[in-house]
């Protein structure tokens, strides 16, 4: 798929989406953290820190304000500070395309996803992040699946970033019917002040609480400043705020 055919297609889904968006119903976040338009059929399975999880009909659903603490690729392991997860996901910081395979890949080899196929890649300016917009097929649980998705990276230093991501999918069946209606009700998804706060305090804990034995000097205090100006751009992106 070229770049004008899918600024055509997103194009025509922002058309239809804002028929859809008169249709929603405004549901708040149990911990006040945001709020999301719900379309009938569909069900907020879990909104909190600023997220959003639902469920609709066929098998569809979405996963909006997801954010994953993703090491580089090449991370050793043996550099890991006790406590720390070492099955952190490894991934390519500098690119979300790649990063998104990856992760794909990992999710393949823990079960859960087989026959993934990316079908179109779109990168955007991301507030000085690299960011794509990603369309691929999989098959889910032994279903099949079609998938649509927006994939940021945060890179805090030469080792480890954010990873953040929002996705709708639905079986192929349905797919067509229900992506007007997903694009609705994702455009009407918004975090409150005291997530933004929540997201910039996790995002500086996680980064903070990693130290790296070959860089100090400083590099701690770096890291937890470039985590918080990540999450400050990623907020920026998600409001729909103006470059």
């Amino acid at each position: 798929m070229t770049r004008k055919t899918l600024f055509a297609v997103a194009v025509a889904l922002t058309i239809v989406a804002r028929a859809h968006a008169q249709n929603l119903k405004i549901q708040k976040f149990p911990d006040g953290t945001g709020q999301i338009g719900v379309a009938a059929g569909w069900k907020l399975a879990d909104g909190g820190s600023g997220g959003a999880k639902l469920v609709g009909p066929s098998g569809a659903g979405m996963a909006l304000g997801q954010m994953q603490f993703v090491l580089a690729h090449n991370f050793d392991r043996m550099t890991l500070t006790p406590g720390v997860n070492p099955e952190v996901p490894r991934v390519h910081l500098n690119d979300p395309v790649v990063a998104t395979v990856e992760m794909l890949n990992l999710l393949q080899r823990v079960g859960g996803l087989s026959n993934v196929k990316i079908k179109a890649v779109e990168r955007v300016p991301g507030f000085g992040m690299p960011a794509a917009f990603l369309r691929y097929s999989a098959t889910l649980q032994g279903k099949p699946m079609e998938f649509y998705g927006f994939y940021q990276l945060a890179q805090t230093d030469q080792q480890s970033g954010m990873y953040y991501y929002s996705v709708v999918m639905a079986p192929p069946g349905v797919y067509a019917k229900q992506l007007p209606i997903m694009n609705a009700m994702w455009k009407s998804w918004s975090l409150s002040p005291k997530a933004v706060h929540e997201r910039l305090d996790t995002a500086s804990k996680i980064i903070g609480e990693v130290d790296i034995p070959s860089n100090v000097d400083g590099g701690l205090q770096k890291r937890r400043l470039q985590a918080l100006q990540g999450a400050r751009e990623f907020q920026k992106m998600i409001r729909g705020d103006k470059q």
